[in-house]
């Protein structure tokens, strides 16, 4: 009997036209015959072992598993809970990764763009002098950082806020050494949009930055460029002088990017663009947070940089150097020049001294001394300072001056 819904497989006549009307079987037809016997009782054995297959108890699913549902259970609800502890307990910044327009659109606000009106004499006479630059605003009262060159001999500032508002600025402090400035939006304004300084300590090289600026000063908005942190502490001699720890950088800085903020991926200021190096491809150089935290709070606080003095050259005691002067430690930094009637000219410090503790703290880097200055002594403070001297520790007070600083 042939099942309903199975269809047994047929041999078309085609292949066999010399005997599709054949009146008596033939041997061939007999040999067909046994064929489809063949094929009828494997389709048959395959259709009961399916619905065999298919009837299986949960019990039995259960035992060819070896997984019972209690089990199943147990190991979703475990599972669950790795998941969410392993969500809250990774200690990330942002589940999603920013994207620049995500960044710029978080920093923008805060830029400014930064007109200057001054005068310059020349062999004609005194003359009016035009200049701008970029700057960013760093407390919701109106602070805005900026470099000290953009508004050097102003006679009249003017700031252009993101959403296109004209407000006059007045000069808080500058810093020629730091090249940097601060000026306050003389407005009734209660609160603006600010930018976060970054913790110089996290800052790599090799980190994708953006430099926001108001380049070349042309109109409808900032400029932003991107590009890397290619080395950190660079020091330039810049007209009569130098300046110290730079962030050099491939993100393209223009004129009038002057003062604007290199910003990683968290929308935090690395450094302050200052320098633009037209002799160079692809290479340009921001003033560190490092620097730019400390000159910009005393700024703010007395109008000027006050940072306590101990007046001293140091360099890094490296394997090189010991071995050339026989120094008997790798750590701590050596005095390599002592200014005349400083803190330490009094104290009588010398040249190859390696200065190792000052009040009970490891000095360890040369960066580290700068750190230790600037945020835990104070100008007037009497500092013990442990040094060894020709192999023989020595020990020395000093009382901290106010940094000498040009104006």
């Amino acid at each position: 009997m042939r099942r309903k819904g199975i269809d047994l497989p047929t041999v078309p006549q085609r292949f066999f036209p010399s005997f599709a009307h054949a009146s008596r079987p033939t041997w061939i037809d007999l040999r067909m015959k046994s064929i489809r016997t063949v094929f009828f009782i494997i389709s048959m054995c395959c259709w009961f072992v399916g619905i065999s297959c298919h009837s299986t108890s949960p019990d039995e699913q259960e035992t060819a598993s070896g997984t019972s549902s209690e089990e199943r259970m147990v190991t979703a609800t475990v599972t669950e809970g790795i998941e969410s502890r392993a969500a809250s307990d990774i200690p990330v910044r942002t589940q999603v990764p920013n994207t620049i327009a995500d960044v710029v659109a978080q920093v923008r606000p805060a830029v400014v763009s930064i007109a200057v009106v001054g005068s310059a004499s020349d062999f004609f006479g005194r003359r009016p002098r035009i200049g701008g630059g970029t700057g960013f605003i760093v407390t919701s009262d109106g602070h805005v950082v900026t470099n000290d060159h953009v508004i050097q001999g102003a006679e009249r500032i003017q700031v252009t806020i993101d959403d296109g508002e004209i407000l006059e600025a007045k000069v808080v402090g500058r810093d020629p050494g730091t090249d940097l400035a601060v000026l306050k939006l003389d407005t009734d304004r209660k609160s603006f949009p600010t930018i976060q300084f970054a913790d110089p300590e996290n800052v790599v090289v090799g980190e994708w930055v953006i430099a926001i600026g108001n380049a070349l000063g042309l109109p409808g908005g900032p400029t932003v460029t991107v590009g890397v942190v290619g080395a950190l502490q660079r020091t330039l001699r810049v007209g009569n002088g130098y300046l110290g720890d730079l962030i050099q950088t491939d993100a393209a800085i223009n004129d009038g990017n002057s003062g604007g903020p290199l910003v990683n991926t968290h929308g935090e200021v690395i450094g302050v663009n200052t320098i633009v190096v037209s002799s160079a491809q692809g290479i340009g150089f921001s003033v560190g947070s490092f620097t730019a935290v400390p000159v910009v709070r005393s700024l703010i606080e007395f109008g000027r940089v006050v940072w306590p003095w101990l007046g001293v050259s140091v360099e890094a005691v490296t394997a090189t150097r010991a071995l050339e002067l026989g120094l008997p430690v790798r750590g701590g930094v050596l005095v390599s020049y002592i200014w005349p009637s400083s803190p330490a000219d009094k104290a009588d410090l010398r040249t190859e001294d390696i200065l190792i503790e000052m009040d009970g703290t490891h000095v360890s880097s040369v960066r580290g001394l700068q750190k230790l200055l600037r945020q835990r002594f104070h100008v007037g403070q009497e500092v013990e300072i442990k040094l060894i001297r020709k192999g023989e520790p020595v020990k020395t007070v000093v009382i901290l001056k106010e940094m000498p600083r040009k104006h």
